[in-house]
């Protein structure tokens, strides 16, 4: 019976390690994608390419109006892709709940940063 208990407390510790490195994974896939998907957003339009006469301009046309929002988002994703990784290494290794919290959190965050980024910032 000891065995068997062993070998189970083993295959455990195996499938929470495994979780806990592709929770990992999952963070800085994330966070990558956020930041490749803010500058990518923070570029102007390629020379030649036309714009509507509406107002506010469309995203995309007012590419002095994107940098800052860019360089924002930019470093609250990376703040917070560092709290994540901070949290998955000390409490996420006890409690999974922390790691679902986590990435659900910065996936929300990355979200909302391209939303900022697209749009120009806060109006007003």
């Amino acid at each position: 019976m000891g065995e068997a208990d062993a070998d189970d407390q083993e295959t455990r510790a195996t499938l929470y390690a495994v979780g806990h490195a592709l929770a990992l994974v999952a963070a800085a896939v994330i966070a990558a994608w956020t930041l490749v998907n803010i500058w990518t957003l923070a570029n102007p339009p390629g020379h030649g390419t036309v714009c509507a006469l509406v107002y506010p301009a469309p995203p995309g046309c007012a590419p002095h109006a994107r940098f800052t929002p860019a360089f924002i988002s930019a470093v609250v994703v990376s703040l917070a892709y560092s709290a994540v990784t901070f949290l998955l290494l000390t409490q996420g290794r006890h409690r999974a709940m922390v790691a679902v919290w986590g990435l659900g959190g910065l996936l929300i965050l990355s979200v909302l940063a391209g939303q900022f980024v697209t749009w120009g910032g806060v109006r007003g």
